[in-house]
């Protein structure tokens, strides 16, 4: 609220009321939000030391017409104010020592700044018993009619201060009026110049004795006043100290998960923060539809058998703790001994309570469970301590809920640890069934070709045609076996990453050049294109080259003779911390079909049936994928039938050496 027009104003106003009717409480309600907030409004404006806003004051004396029926009770209240000296300490001394109207008009403004922030005041002509002041409105306050008037009420009757009679004035224009300005013309009588001295000499005795008046009386203000504050002070002090402790173990009982320790901590909260010397905390059991012990303090040793037993059926509404949790509402009993409470209760037995204060535990609008406390003394818990807790009790109620739905998570993270194991153990069966089924499958079949050529051996020995066919399949098919079982071992041996930096570059030429025999025999051509902003990346070369190898090896088995292959690799995302390199292997073939990408990277699945460089057995990409996933990254295909596949393989472009760890943790 700005501070515009000085209290004097609105105490006149509401004296006026006052005196032609009693109750004023309709005036000051819904002044505005700030008095609203105010313990007791009235007091705030009828002190001379406080200033309010000409909106309030505007309202003031708009509510005071409406209730008088009076269109001039702004007048008439200056008019009553001037007659019984309402001003203020300061501001009565002021206009006084003036001691004459002629004198109190050269200094016009000075009187107004005493009373008043909304306006200036011009002397535009002064004479002896006459006078024309000015009255210039700041345009950006909101000043009405009314404050003109109250101001020509105090003009008229500021005579009356000195002894004198009310002098004449008129209003030549009003800025109310679509006039720029406020004028009045006074007039009052001659007085004969011993009449002044002698006015003079007696104003200023008169001044300094009402001076030593108002100092005692002010005296005795300002120890009120101070003693007032002092309280106010301390009480501030001991809130402050309250609010920081509140937020300080908010946040640490907010922070704990594990359960027994935070209710350790909430008692020891309880106990140093809400001066509580006893307490229980009790939780529903919604299985059981029951209240049951959960922790307590202040029991002489250690908490009672019967105590920590205690349970509290939920549909026992005559049982307090039942009640305060059915309705989410505290309850208070200050004199347990004239309450109706069964004597035989195992609280009431054990703990021997002169009061009992129970507080609800409510969090996301649902009641789990209540915190008790009572005084061991015939004083009652104090109300500051029971509205500390109803502070508390929400946080208190939150960290608790917490602290539970983390041990839940615990409970069902070992009992996911469980079933996943059970689920590992069984793919593991699974894995070496079908493994074990593939590796005969495709063992025997090489084998019965060959068992085949044994048995007609001895009848076509001299064929050298026969022998010569024999040979050359033989060898072949041994050879497949023998790619299957390496291709099997690599599988299944754990071989754990070994990082290091190295030049990608420099290992994707030796794996093209270690499949040149290949690329030559089909007249293929690999091209490569290289970012060279790539250089030296943390990798495990053995498991990179298989990755290569194996992307390299599928895409010349299915690109057409005399096509091309081409080899990318280039930095993405410019931003240091995030950036990754991607290799990309594009080849001509024959693409791969829509419904079989999802299926590429599965183990034993192939679309390759006999070839001269692997067996088909599907686990060539398996293998590339389980390598680049141990090497941090990701790999994916990209194709359109028949018009080639595009494998496309990130990685992280740089680590530090605790990331490099973590895979090597996590990826063996």
């Amino acid at each position: 609220m700005e501070k515009e027009t000085s209290c004097i104003n609105a105490k006149a106003i509401l004296d006026y009321v006052k005196v032609h009717k009693s109750d004023i409480s309709g005036m000051i309600k819904n002044l505005d939000p700030e008095l609203d907030s105010l313990p007791d409004p009235e007091a705030f404006l009828v002190d001379h030391n406080n200033w309010i806003s000409c909106e309030v004051i505007g309202k003031l004396y708009e509510r005071a017409r409406t209730i008088l029926n009076d269109d001039m009770v702004a007048y008439k209240a200056a008019k009553l104010s001037v007659e019984n000296i309402t001003l203020g300490y300061a501001q009565s001394i002021i206009v006084k020592a003036f001691w004459s109207i002629r004198r109190a008009v050269k200094h016009a403004q000075k009187i107004n700044d005493k009373f008043n922030r909304n306006k200036r005041v011009e002397v535009a002509e002064l004479k002896r018993n006459s006078a024309v002041i000015r009255l210039h409105w700041h345009p950006h306050l909101k000043a009405t009619r009314d404050m003109c008037l109250n101001n020509q009420g105090v003009c008229t009757f500021l005579p009356i201060i000195w002894g004198g009679k009310p002098l004449s004035l008129h209003e030549k224009c009003c800025f109310f009026e679509g006039a720029p300005f406020c004028e009045y013309h006074l007039r009052w009588p001659i007085r004969n110049r011993f009449y002044e001295i002698f006015s003079r000499l007696f104003t200023s005795k008169s001044i300094l004795m009402e001076i030593i008046g108002e100092m005692e009386e002010g005296k005795e203000i300002i120890e009120r006043k101070y003693e007032e504050v002092n309280r106010l002070n301390t009480q501030l002090n001991r809130k402050i100290k309250q609010l920081m402790a509140i937020q300080e173990t908010g946040k640490a009982i907010l922070s704990m998960l594990d359960l027994e320790q935070l209710l350790t901590v909430i008692m020891n909260l309880l106990a140093d923060v809400c001066q509580i010397n006893r307490a229980l905390i009790m939780l529903a059991n919604e299985k059981e539809g029951c209240l049951e012990y959960v922790h307590g303090m202040g029991f002489q040793g250690e908490v009672p058998a019967e105590v920590k037993n205690y349970r509290v059926p939920l549909s026992r509404i005559s049982n307090m703790l039942a009640r305060v949790t059915n309705t989410g509402r505290p309850e208070y009993i200050p004199e347990v001994k004239n309450a109706s409470l069964k004597e035989d209760n195992v609280l009431i037995a054990f703990g021997k309570p002169t009061s009992i204060y129970v507080v609800p535990l409510i969090t996301r609008s649902k009641v789990i469970g209540i915190i008790a406390t009572d005084a061991v003394d015939g004083n009652g818990v104090p109300e500051e301590t029971r509205d500390l807790l109803g502070i508390f009790a929400s946080q208190i109620a939150i960290a608790i809920e917490n602290a539970r739905l983390y041990r839940t998570l615990q409970e069902q993270m070992v009992q996911l640890t469980r079933s996943q194991a059970l689920l590992n153990r069984a793919e593991k069966f699974s894995f070496l069934g079908n493994l074990a089924a593939r590796l005969a499958h495709e063992i025997k079949n090489p084998m019965t070709a060959i068992g085949t050529f044994i048995q007609l051996l001895p009848q076509k020995y001299d064929d050298v045609e026969f022998r010569s066919s024999f040979y050359r399949i033989a060898m072949e098919e041994t050879q497949r076996v023998n790619n299957l079982i390496t291709e099997l071992l690599d599988l299944v041996k754990t071989k754990e990453s070994h990082f290091e930096p190295s030049d990608l570059h420099a290992l994707i030429e030796k794996m093209v050049l270690l499949l040149s025999p290949q690329s030559k025999a089909k007249n293929i051509t690999v091209l490569r294109d290289f970012d060279s902003r790539v250089g030296e990346i943390w990798m495990d070369p053995e498991k990179m080259k298989q990755v290569i190898l194996n992307i390299l090896a599928n895409a010349l088995e299915f690109s057409p003779d005399g096509g091309k292959i081409e080899v990318i690799t280039k930095v993405m995302n410019e931003k240091e911390y995030s950036r990754t390199v991607r290799i990309e292997i594009k080849d001509q073939g024959i693409g791969v079909d829509p419904s079989m990408v999802e299926k590429i990277f599965d183990p034993y699945f192939t679309t390759k049936h006999k070839s001269k460089m692997h067996s088909g057995t599907g686990l060539g990409l398996f293998i590339a994928h389980q390598n680049v996933h141990d090497l941090g990254g990701s790999i994916e295909v990209r194709s359109r039938e028949k018009k080639g596949a595009a494998f496309i393989v990130t990685l992280p472009l740089k680590r530090n050496q605790e990331e490099v760890n973590q895979l090597g943790a996590h990826f063996p």
